[in-house]
């Protein structure tokens, strides 16, 4: 059983076609990391009299993490910028101070295992939190937060 390290990861960021709902996934351009998260919450039926504490599952979410560089085959295109592209998903800006909703994003986290089909976690995501960082003798990058909406769409893992 072999071992999967970054050079197996992949992130593609998906656009939806107003007019058929159809998804296009395109790769994430240059991306540090991804990090996926699921939790559950469970619920407490300890009754009185019980010597063990009891639960059942509650609700479950999932979200997560991913840095990407700053980057831009042609600056002059932010659509090719992966950073750019996530980041103006969420932050929207306006002249009368009140901007547009978010948007949601598909988005498919691979783990590429060599075999056409690849593992792979996919779903649609509203990003929560986007930050950028540049600082001397380092390359600007992005750090996004994400939580999906409801399930994921496809899990392959």
């Amino acid at each position: 059983m072999p071992f999967y390290s970054g050079q197996n990861g992949e992130l593609e960021i998906g656009t939806k076609n107003t007019g058929s709902g159809a998804i296009t996934f395109a790769p994430a351009g240059k991306v540090r990391s991804w990090q996926f998260t699921s939790n559950l919450t469970t619920l407490e039926t300890t009754t009185l009299g019980d010597r063990d504490r009891t639960t059942i599952a509650g609700i479950r979410n999932a979200s997560g993490t991913c840095d990407l560089y700053y980057y831009a085959v042609n600056p002059n295109n932010t659509t090719t910028n992966s950073a750019s592209v996530l980041i103006n998903r969420m932050v929207k800006a306006s002249a009368s101070g009140q901007g547009t909703e978010a948007e949601v994003v598909p988005m498919k986290f691979i783990i590429n295992d060599g075999t056409p089909t690849k593992k792979l976690i996919q779903g649609d995501c509203l990003i929560t939190s986007a930050s950028m960082s540049m600082a001397v003798g380092e390359v600007l990058s992005a750090s996004i937060s994400f939580e999906f909406v409801g399930s994921p769409t496809e899990m392959t893992i």
